[in-house]
């Protein structure tokens, strides 16, 4: 049976440095001389891409929408997602890689929250255009991030400042249903939320089940979701549960019966009932529209 192939992070050469820049180019270049197949293929990732298109036009390929890139615009592509690139059209740009840890390390660094909290949930809107004086601004930062990651003596707080800059300023111009007005203990517990549904979404679908294993409320988790997202923390424990189950039906092909017991059904009909509720599609309806 075919697998969604999962593609993790090399770590840099440099000390306490968790991303990369790489030119598009070079990617489309492996993949013509077959050494890196990988990318035309639907494949999972273990940590965060940003793709920043400077010129040319095409698709780019996310959790089952093919969002129209050009130049300017800006796709993310968060840890567990899975995405492909368009060796078709082949538009220009760059590719940032970054994990996690170095993610939360910038923050803690310059003191701020860099991306919402909505950033990490599949609703999010991945892909967006830049308005032109921020594409400028960008096209400006990448050369300076460059220029410090290939130095000789590279100053790793200078590298961090840059590239939280950069990231800073892509999360003030993206579209986002996140609300300002949450305290930080909101963040905190809504980010935390999200750790511990991916842990264990296979387990239960019971908010309150949730609520408990961050030491609060189920009032106060549904309040936190409705802050951030609008939706209940039942609502987004569904839309995950269906989003993973969608990404192994059509990209690993898995038999519906073993989908059900693997998502933690007890039966496979409610696993059935449980998708077309959620999608007015049964499992088998939804693989053969893809």
């Amino acid at each position: 049976m075919p697998q969604i192939p999962d593609i993790h992070f090399k770590e840099s050469s440099l000390p306490d440095v968790g991303f990369e820049i790489i030119e598009l180019e070079q990617l489309y270049n492996r993949y013509e001389s077959n050494n890196l197949p990988i990318v035309n293929i639907p494949h999972r990732v273990s940590f965060h891409n940003l793709l920043f298109i400077t010129s040319g036009v095409g698709e780019h390929f996310v959790d089952f929408h093919q969002f129209p890139v050009a130049c300017g615009s800006v796709v993310f592509i968060n840890k567990g997602q899975v995405h492909k690139l368009d060796v078709k059209n082949k538009p220009s740009g760059k590719l940032i890689v970054f994990t996690d840890k170095y993610l939360q390390k910038v923050a803690s660094t310059v003191g701020v929250q860099i991306l919402p909290p909505t950033h990490f949930m599949s609703l999010a809107l991945p892909s967006f255009k830049l308005e032109k004086n921020t594409e400028e601004q960008l096209s400006s930062l990448i050369p300076l991030i460059e220029t410090e990651y290939q130095s000789k003596s590279t100053n790793v707080r200078y590298l961090q400042a840059l590239f939280a800059a950069f990231l800073i300023k892509i999360s003030e111009a993206r579209p986002d249903i996140y609300h300002a007005d949450m305290t930080q203990y909101h963040i905190a517990l809504f980010n935390r939320f999200i750790v511990v549904l991916e842990e264990n979404y296979t387990k239960t679908r019971d908010a309150q089940y949730y609520a408990k294993q961050l030491g609060t409320t189920y009032k106060t988790l549904n309040k936190i979701c409705k802050l951030t997202t609008n939706k209940t923390a039942k609502q987004l424990i569904d839309a995950h549960t269906i989003l993973e189950a969608k990404r192994r039906l059509i990209v690993e092909k898995i038999q519906i019966q073993q989908l059900s017991d693997m998502l933690g059904f007890d039966e496979t009909s409610n696993f059935v009932k449980y998708f077309k509720k959620h999608t007015l599609l049964t499992p088998n309806q939804f693989r053969k529209s893809h």
